[in-house]
C-alpha cells in the first residue's frame, strides 16, 4: 500500500465533491452557487480520476 496519500487526498477530494452538490443543490437555479457547486463537483470528479491514473502500476 505505497499510495495512502492519494487514498487520503482522494476521500477528502470525495467528500468536497459531494459538500458541492449540497451547495448547488440549495441554490437557487441560475446563481453563482448553482454553477460553482456543479463546477466544484466536477473538479473533484477528474482530480479523483487523475489521482486513480498516478496511482495505476501498469504505468
Amino acid at each position: 500500500m505505497n499510495n495512502v496519500g492519494n487514498w487520503v487526498l482522494g476521500a477528502s477530494s470525495a467528500v468536497l465533491g459531494v459538500g458541492g452538490l449540497f451547495v448547488s443543490a440549495k441554490a437557487g437555479s441560475g446563481s453563482v452557487g448553482y454553477y460553482g457547486g456543479l463546477a466544484m463537483f466536477a473538479i473533484c470528479t477528474l482530480f479523483i480520476m487523475h489521482l486513480i491514473r498516478t496511482s495505476d502500476s501498469h504505468g
